[in-house]
């Protein structure tokens, strides 16, 4: 494989992970739309809106590398169970939005699985040697060093943490408030029943 046939497969492979995190941010904003408890609502909105930040940090180094978008048909394959289970994802949010509810601690602990494995996809990414490859090519147009793409990579796997722990919050606030739902027992106070009776 040629030099150019390397950069462009690398392009295409980063501008379907740009797809990827659009894709995940229309899903977030979906639950966000869905999602009736205030701060969890508030919560998933700030996931997609960090989702469209990456989407866009990643099409701007593609842009950098590249004009071609061939490669774009093959993201379901390329990125394989990942794609899928955002496509999944989405399908169910948009099958629910008929007002029925959504099984929304069971989508968390999904959604906790993707935020992980899009963490490990930019791991790999960052260990990669063709981002020392990258990074030169992106040093000769623009004076952009490896140093300079690290940290935006590690700043999106830190988002990526970040977003996990925000899910784990949202969980607690979803589970807490179906057992609210629930617990409609009166709190009573009882008093010793000799001080019912008057002498």
């Amino acid at each position: 494989m040629t030099d150019i046939n390397g950069q462009e497969a690398f392009a295409n492979y980063l501008l379907c992970l740009s797809i990827l995190e659009s894709n995940t941010a229309q899903l977030y904003r979906a639950l966000s739309d869905q999602t009736e408890i205030p701060l969890a609502k508030t919560l998933l909105l700030n996931i997609s809106l960090d989702s469209t930040k990456h989407s866009t940090i990643l099409r701007g180094i593609v842009d950098s590398l590249t004009t071609s978008k061939k490669g774009v048909k093959d993201c379901r394959k390329k990125l394989g169970e990942i794609w899928r289970l955002v496509d999944t994802l989405r399908n169910d949010v948009a099958r629910k939005q008929d007002g029925s509810k959504l099984e929304t601690p069971q989508i968390i602990d999904k959604l906790t699985f993707l935020e992980s494995s899009l963490g490990e996809e930019y791991h790999v990414f960052v260990q990669m040697k063709n981002l020392e490859y990258l990074s030169k090519e992106i040093n000769q147009l623009y004076n952009v060093n490896l140093e300079s793409i690290r940290k935006i990579i590690n700043s999106i796997i830190r988002d990526e943490d970040h977003h996990r722990e925000l899910l784990s919050t949202i969980k607690d606030l979803l589970e807490k408030s179906e057992v609210s739902k629930f617990d409609n027992t009166p709190i009573v106070k009882f008093q010793n029943p000799d001080a019912w009776v008057q002498p």
